[in-house]
């Protein structure tokens, strides 16, 4: 097995969180990195430490066989995290025309030696607390997760055609660099979270670096062809874990106490009522509510048994460096009682949503 630093890769997504921090490592390490970009701009920090920018749409023939020219392997992260106002043919736009464009341009590339496909778990839904394996039944709740499971259909018929691909689904990706989850440290150093009713809940997160190693490895095992891998730590979290690392990385603790099921459900009910582009900012709605309260864990098990890997990083470290990494890009205040008494209400929520999520 190896990286073929040499070889000419492809990132789609690139100017993403997962998609970027993929391109910089590979970068690091000697690869020759493209990247397809909406904007060119955007993509201009990859640019300047040496990948080659291709402007244009995953949507778009001509951008996409631009891109893929000479490449011997793709990743594929391009995507659209799921926002309540967002029109679910967006959806179908860039996750199942764009995966069919990228395909039909992949099929006709005589030098690919693989296309690794980034899923994400949400396509199983729900799990409850037994760990979902590869082969559980497919049951997306939303949008994003039907689009998603559509495309890896689509990725899966390629692979029966010969095509050399393989589909990476993620867990709870944090780390710097992402912003999904910046509300939800907010909250807790602010003492507005508690878990809701008194059944722990699940989450399976993985640290962006443990991904990024895990979709290289995707890239250079020959073991990886033809399969699906669930990409997450050893180990699942309840979400007072998870507020309680992030209280400790801050030098507090997190609120005591449980927000009861009933209240949360009127207070869902109400951010319901609200205009689809204000639902984001209020504190809860019923399909935040919804995931907040079922569980989400998964059989990593297949990645270590083909591919040899283990996420490394432990939850209290890749906490600590996420918090890093916010206060010092300012979407946190610095560390001490002032910092705390900083955090605005733009920060605040009850609960954040914590779907799996890739861009």
């Amino acid at each position: 097995m190896s990286d073929l630093p040499t070889d000419t890769v492809l990132v789609t997504g690139a100017t993403g969180f997962l998609g970027g921090n993929l391109a910089r490592h590979l970068l690091a390490d000697g690869a020759r990195v493209r990247v397809l970009a909406r904007s060119a701009s955007r993509a201009q920090p990859l640019a300047d430490l040496g990948a080659q920018v291709i402007t244009g749409d995953v949507t778009s023939q001509a951008a996409v066989m631009a891109a893929i020219e000479g490449t011997q392997v793709v990743y594929h992260l391009a995507g659209r995290l799921f926002e309540p106002w967002v029109p679910a043919q967006e959806y179908a736009r860039v996750h199942i025309d764009g995966t069919r464009v990228l395909l039909d341009c992949c099929e006709g590339a005589p030098r690919l030696t693989r296309l690794v496909h980034c899923s994400t778990t949400g396509v199983l839904g729900p799990t409850g607390d037994r760990p979902a394996a590869e082969d559980a039944p497919v049951r997306p709740s939303n949008a994003y997760e039907e689009t998603k499971a559509q495309a890896e259909h689509l990725v899966e018929g390629a692979g029966k055609r010969g095509l050399p691909v393989v589909i990476a689904r993620p867990g709870l990706v944090y780390g710097p660099g992402d912003l999904h989850l910046a509300p939800f440290f907010a909250a807790v150093l602010r003492r507005r979270f508690r878990p809701i009713g008194r059944r722990p809940v699940w989450l399976h997160p993985v640290y962006v670096d443990d991904l990024t190693a895990a979709l290289r490895a995707c890239a250079s095992d020959d073991r990886a062809v033809g399969e699906c891998f669930h990409l997450a730590a050893p180990r699942p979290v309840t979400l007072a874990e998870l507020a309680h690392e992030i209280a400790r990385a801050a030098g507090t603790r997190a609120a005591a106490g449980i927000i009861p099921l009933w209240t949360a459900r009127t207070v869902a009910r109400a951010g319901d009522l609200l205009p689809p582009r204000l639902r984001a900012s209020a504190p809860l709605t019923t399909s935040r509510l919804d995931f907040l309260t079922h569980s989400r864990v998964y059989d990593v098990s297949k990645a270590e048994r083909l591919l040899g890997f283990t996420a490394r990083t432990d939850l209290a470290a890749g906490i600590a460096e996420t918090m890093t990494w916010y206060r010092g890009n300012g979407y946190l205040p610095p560390a001490g009682p002032a910092g705390v008494a900083a955090l605005t209400p733009a920060y605040e929520s009850v609960a954040a949503d914590f779907a799996p999520r890739h861009d």
